[in-house]
């Protein structure tokens, strides 16, 4: 039995990443999971068809390689076990402790023998289904003996060994995607020398270092493959589930992940270690529960980075709405209803500005806060005005498990025209915007993943409208029309979670709207309140696209238009002299059917 153990065991070094389970997302979701594979992903297989003997249940738990559930267990279906004449149309797991990626028919059976066991009972794959293909480390573990005992040949026996197994998995995911499977979950091997059955002393460097190789050789056959086949097979999303690159950073940092011991086994012998969930290994080479939970953790991850990287589009959305508020700006700057008078002017601001905007599908509800400064220039005649004006105004932007700063930097020139109490405004600017900070806190918790990237917004706005004087009163219908894009660059995150590579992306959208404002005087100081309402009248967005870096995966892509809605405008002030100085206080408020802003900001202007 420790023979077999140890052939089935070498299937768990698939395992070398972990975190804490993500929850379900809604918009990316499969209606079934069928699993082929080995020891790590066996949910009793092996145990049942032993006779309840193998692996012996406890220490182990009930039929698993662990003392847990294990990963395929923990992504939120319930899969029934191979047994013959058992249904083929729900959830299902043909994986067995101890197989190898071939066509063996012996028992435990191949991987390649366990789809052909399927396919035979009549099982078949939908667009719809999540299939689980996890092999190849039995393939080694049997073949290392002979190949460690040989040095000059070693790497040559290894390399070819592992080659073969990654074409076994790579057949399978084609003869998979060739059936109908929507999605194929495929995992590849962790640095194998880390894990205690190839770094304990007995074996030492040599064999630890002929480990690593051999995993590595596997995991580039594999991706190799996996990268030529998926153009081939347009209507499955071939997924590569990349644990290799946490295996440094989880056996450097352990207790970033609530783990204190990922070098030794927790079992040994029949003794069961005090702590277990504090270990990353169950024995030589299997996961404990606790790591079983990090690594579907993990495949989350990759399993749902469509939704998961929707969040995205708040970047769009947030430079949208500085520009646009910019040239509200402008054009107010010139609608005011006293009179203008010949000569030059500059006006500095300093503002802050919060939003909230609610949750929309995967995407969490967000938060922004940040200042405002706007500096600007202003000449002109009692009928015609021109102004320009430069603004840096930043935004702190949290939703859910995303953040990311937003600095601005922009231009605008505007112009308005008087004639009597009709008045007409243009305005039209192009700012610079820097995404900095970026972090998604993946779902293989705590680690971060991090990027920065630019974009530009570009608008223009056109106001008009009439005042009427009633008396101590003047009131001012008016209406004015919007356009503005931002563009936010692709970039890549950067962690050794999923990295998550975005396409560019506009947020383009053309509003259009009508208020009123009434403007007076009150204890010597001049007043004004103003309400109307805002809507998009055409809106050309791009999809959020995301994909998963050097990885198969396909791009998906996710539709948010108008984030606001339609919306409420709200805004008051209350100015006066200060010697020469101009000074306004002022406030402008939106609420929409799905977000709200608040701004609030003082004014000084000086006559030249």
């Amino acid at each position: 039995m420790s023979g077999l153990l140890r052939g089935a065991a070498l299937a768990a070094l698939t395992l070398a990443a972990s975190v804490t389970v993500a929850g379900a997302a809604s918009a990316q979701s499969y209606n079934r999971l069928v699993v082929f594979g080995d020891s790590l992903s066996d949910n009793g297989n092996l145990y049942r068809a032993s006779g309840n003997t193998q692996p012996t249940s406890p220490p182990y738990f009930q039929g698993r390689f662990s003392n847990g559930p294990v990963f395929t267990e923990l992504l939120g279906f319930t899969a029934g076990v191979s047994a013959a004449g058992a249904p083929v149309t729900g959830s299902i797991n043909y994986a067995y402790g101890g197989s190898r990626t071939d066509n063996v028919v012996a028992f435990p059976p191949g991987m390649r023998q366990q789809l052909t066991t399927y396919t035979t009972a009549g099982g078949v794959f939908g667009s719809r289904d999540l299939v689980s293909v996890l092999g190849g480390a039995n393939n080694i573990f049997q073949a290392f003996p002979g190949a460690a005992g040989n040095p000059l040949t070693a790497q040559t026996v290894i390399s070819g060994v592992a080659t073969a197994a990654a074409a076994d998995i790579n057949f399978i995911v084609n003869s998979v995607a060739g059936a109908g499977a929507g999605t194929v979950l495929v995992t590849n091997l962790p640095r194998l020398g880390l894990t205690p059955q190839f770094s304990a002393t007995s074996i030492g460097a040599t064999g630890s270092s002929l480990a690593d190789f051999a995993g590595s050789t596997f995991n580039s056959a594999l991706a190799n493959g996996l990268n030529t086949l998926a153009p081939t097979r347009p209507n499955t999303n071939i997924i590569l589930f990349d644990i290799a690159k946490v295996s440094d950073t989880l056996a450097s940092d352990p207790a970033r992940f609530g783990l204190t011991n990922v070098t030794a086994p927790c079992l040994s012998g029949v003794t069961v270690c005090a702590t277990p969930d504090t270990y990353l290994y169950w024995d030589g080479v299997h996961p404990t529960a606790a790591g079983h939970r990090l690594f579907a953790a993990l495949a989350n991850d990759y399993l749902y980075y469509g939704d998961l990287g929707a969040s995205s589009t708040l970047q769009g959305e947030t430079a949208f709405r500085h520009h646009e508020d910019t040239l509200s700006t402008a054009t107010d700057s010139l609608s005011g209803r006293g009179p203008w008078v010949a000569g030059t002017s500059i006006s500095v601001t300093g503002g802050y500005d919060q939003s909230e905007t609610d949750a929309r599908g995967s995407v969490a509800s967000a938060t922004a806060d940040g200042a405002v400064v706007r500096g600007a220039l202003e000449a002109g005649t009692e009928t015609m005005r021109f102004g320009l004006a430069g603004t840096y105004r930043e935004g702190n932007v949290e939703s859910g498990r995303n953040r990311f700063d937003l600095q601005s930097i922009g231009l605008d020139v505007y112009a308005g025209y008087r004639s009597g109490s009709l008045f007409v405004n243009a305005a039209a600017g192009v700012a610079s915007d820097d995404y900095n900070d970026i972090e998604r806190v993946s779902s293989l918790s705590p680690i971060v993943m991090t990027a920065t990237t630019r974009g530009q917004s570009t608008g223009a706005r056109l106001q008009g409208g009439v005042w009427l004087d009633l008396g101590g009163i003047a009131i001012s219908p008016r209406a004015a029309v919007s356009y503005v894009t931002a563009n936010v660059d692709g970039y890549t995150e950067q962690g050794v979670a999923a990295s998550y590579r975005y396409e560019d992306r506009s947020v383009n959208a053309v509003t259009a709207e009508a208020s009123v404002r009434a403007e007076g005087q009150m204890g010597g100081f001049g007043v004004f309140v103003e309400g109307g309402y805002r809507d998009n009248v055409d809106d050309t967005t791009n999809d959020v696209r995301v994909g998963i870096a050097n990885n198969p995966a396909r791009t998906l892509a996710r539709s948010f238009d108008d984030p606001f809605g339609g919306q409420i405008l709200a805004s008051a002030g209350v100015s006066g002299d200060l010697g020469p100085v101009k000074v306004e206080l002022s406030y402008r408020g939106r609420f929409g059917d799905h977000a709200d802003s608040n701004m609030g900001g003082i004014t000084f202007t000086l006559p030249l």
